[in-house]
């Protein structure tokens, strides 16, 4: 009697211990429910996956994969700049670049313009820019000027149908062709632009190092 008695109390004991594992065990499924709901996916920058897509960036300009790991376009607006500014500013740049590109290696490859202070001029531009005579110098200066001069009236002309980087130049080639067609040749130059800026900084770091540009030029 005895040992029913204590087999009794036993099983009441485990009876109570097991309740809450019982009731945990039963819950267990609805936990790993709630622990299993997707959370809201964050939208990730289509050229560097691990980062953020920038909220400024929302797609709408052409060459728009989300580059952009400074931050630059969101602080900008959020100061109340324009992106179609910077993305004139990307243009220029790049197209300057494209003809830098060309420039760096013309005279070693094809020879110097025919024009007597050219002589004695470098073929090494790094070291050329510094031997340009004073009056040649003053007449690139002033067509900087004026280049830049008529392209700001158009930037800052606050005109509504203004083509950021459309300055009539090349316009003609356009023509004719759909909206798919245009925004792709307006791809094809941006990316040729972005080509371009790393290139020549490439190829400035690349002569500056070894005095030469191989494959292009073995020795300036």
């Amino acid at each position: 009697r005895r040992w029913l008695w204590s087999a009794h109390n036993c099983n009441k004991m485990l009876s109570l211990v097991g309740s809450p594992l019982s009731l945990a065990g039963a819950s267990a499924p609805g936990v790993a429910m709630r622990a299993g709901t997707p959370a809201m996916a964050v939208e990730r920058s289509a050229s560097i996956p691990f980062l953020k897509k920038p909220p400024a960036l929302d797609g709408s300009m052409v060459g728009d994969v989300g580059f952009d790991p400074l931050g630059i376009s969101t602080t900008i607006i959020e100061l109340g700049g324009d992106l179609r500014y910077v993305r004139e500013a990307e243009l220029m740049h790049g197209r300057q670049a494209m003809l830098a590109t060309v420039g760096f290696v013309f005279p070693k490859l094809f020879g110097k313009l025919p024009v007597d202070w050219a002589k004695d001029i470098s073929l090494n531009p790094l070291e050329a820019q510094y031997q340009i005579p004073p009056v040649a110098l003053g007449q690139i200066a002033i067509s900087i000027a004026i280049a830049e001069g008529l392209r700001s009236r158009i930037v800052f002309s606050n005109d509504p149908d203004y083509v950021v980087g459309d300055h009539g130049f090349g316009a003609g080639m356009l023509k004719g062709k759909s909206e798919a067609q245009v925004k792709d040749m307006k791809m094809k130059e941006l990316a040729h632009c972005r080509l371009a800026m790393v290139a020549i900084t490439g190829m400035f770091f690349q002569t500056a190092i070894t005095g030469s540009l191989y494959p292009l030029v073995d020795k300036f």
